[in-house]
């Protein structure tokens, strides 16, 4: 029995080790130094495509040349804007979050969603996929910010 709760217990530090951190990252979306390029997207509800159970949007970078494909790499996080005293909230993907709804009835209805992204020349695909089977509604207005590192 002894053993079973610390295999539980390492199973959830595991788990809380590789999810979701946020980042405080102040300042304006701009380019940070040289080498890194910096762009903000606002993604409406409706720009959301159902896709095999989960839904995708893509983002046309076009700073994500072929030099960058082959030497550089991309980032995203996920924006929340102005969440600390005005200074935005990023929270580096992909990610595991635990969200929560309201059921007809009152009750509060969990479930987690997970928002993962790829990328290639001139374009980022981002994923959110939710266990959310209670309302199966597609995701709200979302904020990414997108980090090319030339």
């Amino acid at each position: 029995m002894k053993s079973i709760r610390i295999i539980a217990l390492l199973f959830t530090a595991a788990i809380f080790s590789t999810g979701c951190s946020r980042y405080y990252f102040p300042g304006p979306s701009s380019e940070r130094n040289s080498g890194m390029t910096v762009i903000d997207y606002e993604v409406s509800s409706s720009n959301w495509r159902e896709l095999n159970g989960m839904f995708e949007v893509v983002l046309n970078v076009p700073q994500i040349t072929y030099d960058v494909v082959n030497d550089g790499n991309v980032q995203i996080s996920r924006r929340y804007p102005g969440e600390n005293n005005g200074t935005d909230i990023l929270t580096p993907l992909p990610c595991i979050r635990t969200d929560v709804t309201q059921t007809q009835d009152g009750s509060d209805y969990y479930y987690t969603t997970f928002i993962d992204y790829e990328w290639s020349a001139g374009t980022v695909s981002i994923y959110v996929t939710t266990s959310d089977l209670y309302t199966g509604d597609r995701p709200g207005t979302m904020y990414f910010r997108v980090f090319v590192n030339n």
